[in-house]
């Protein structure tokens, strides 16, 4: 069957399939439990007053207080009800009364959550400390299986033994599937990126890119051509090595970016305010009254923010992206070596092209025609074609049920 071309930006392609938002069917809690996670104690005081604020708003303006009251008389009315301590000098009337039983509502809502975070803080420490020592205990293990694997490739490579060859990238796949799916896992549902994990993580993407190291010389070596399943599997895991260390560059900065609700906020509304045309603490253009103002909140907010605000340039990041481009590159020489080196590949895909019946019929130039469809130099096409013959796979012959090579 005739095979198209390989098509080399979909197989350097980010796969960001699995490092999507956590799968309901394997979470570790509730949706709601992830919401009252994320809320920090600034948050919950924030929302506090935020609610007391309203509240006061509202009852002021839709509804009254017995005996009447000012402004400060609400403000203290609510924030008694919301306290739930409701010492009774004040009492609600018409639509006040619907909002302070939601004020109470909330004060028992955020009381409960502030107590729970106070409680539970030293046991959530703990829990982390030992969830956290198991994940690198795990991970640095999954390195050392990877880096014992990748030797014995290498060995086997050095000396063109391809039983062990298939052997080491059987079990080099197998190992690499489990230790990326562990780590994707709890990245995904324990945040494995955001907790003192940056050490051994980048042991292992340096494992990863050694290992897919190989797998270039593999296929990019001139004066060895790799059986199909030797071929086949290093491709495979030169690819998926690629995915991984791209999947887990995204699933760091998401990392960085978990903000508190209250950070989000400031974050967005700075942002918001850096357009193109604020350059540092000076603007390019005229000074108006609204560009003087947007600046200094610009800069206040910044005082709030910068230690908070994701950072590109972190060092982290910085290293990760740098293992990702060279492993990009790896992958592109080894999609462009398909094209400039003899592989079971490119013999399956000339096989497959090449006519029936003997030399004679195949008329003069086979190789040129052949080049010409599969995007490579004519020289290439009759080296191939030669190889072939000397395997005594060509000429071919329709036969029953006859295939491809």
């Amino acid at each position: 069957m005739k095979k198209s071309p390989l098509q080399t930006d979909s197989l350097i392609a980010d796969d960001e399939s699995l490092a999507s938002q956590p799968d309901t069917k394997y979470a570790l809690s509730s949706a709601f439990g992830k919401i009252i996670q994320k809320a920090t104690y600034s948050d919950l005081i924030v929302g506090a007053v935020l609610a007391i604020l309203c509240g006061s708003v509202l009852i002021q303006v839709t509804g009254s207080l017995k005996p009447a009251a000012s402004y400060a008389d609400v403000l203290y009315f609510c924030f008694v009800t919301f306290t739930t301590l409701g010492y009774g000098d004040f009492t609600p009337v018409g639509f006040a009364r619907v909002i302070s039983v939601l004020l109470t509502l909330c004060g028992l809502l955020f009381t409960t959550l502030l107590i729970g975070k106070f409680a539970s803080e030293r046991q959530q420490a703990m829990l982390l400390l030992l969830h956290t020592s198991d994940c690198q205990r795990r991970i640095d293990a999954f390195c050392a299986e990877l880096l014992h694997l990748d030797t014995e490739l290498r060995d086997a490579f050095d000396a063109r033994d391809t039983p062990k060859m298939q052997e080491a990238l059987k079990a080099l796949i197998s190992r690499f599937e489990a230790s990326s799916n562990y780590i994707i896992f709890h990245a995904n549902q324990s945040d494995l990126t955001g907790f003192g994990n940056d050490s051994v993580l980048m042991k292992f993407y340096h494992v990863i890119s050694h290992v897919q190291d190989n797998c270039h010389t593999i296929h990019t070596q001139k004066l060895f051509i790799p059986d199909v399943l030797v071929f086949n599997r290093s491709l495979a895991l030169a690819k998926r090595t690629c995915s991984l260390i791209s999947i887990m560059y995204k699933l760091h900065m998401r990392s960085m970016k978990n903000y508190g609700y209250t950070d989000a906020l400031l974050i967005g509304i700075r942002n918001r305010l850096a357009v193109e045309d604020v350059i540092g603490e000076t603007l390019v253009r005229p000074v108006s009254r609204y560009d003087a103002v947007r600046l200094f909140l610009y800069k206040q907010l910044g005082h709030f923010t910068t230690d908070k605000e994701f950072d590109e340039n972190h060092s982290l990041l910085m290293g990760i992206g740098k293992l990702r481009i060279q492993m990009q590159e790896r992958l592109r020489q080894i999609i462009e070596a398909h094209k400039t080196i003899i592989n079971p590949l490119l013999l399956s895909e000339v096989y497959d092209l090449m006519p029936t019946g003997g030399k004679e019929s195949w008329g003069k130039g086979i190789h040129k025609t052949i080049a010409v469809k599969l995007k490579i130099s004519g020289n290439l096409a009759q080296k191939a074609i030669d190889l072939l013959i000397d395997q005594k796979k060509l000429p071919r012959y329709p036969r029953k049920g006859g295939g491809s090579l």
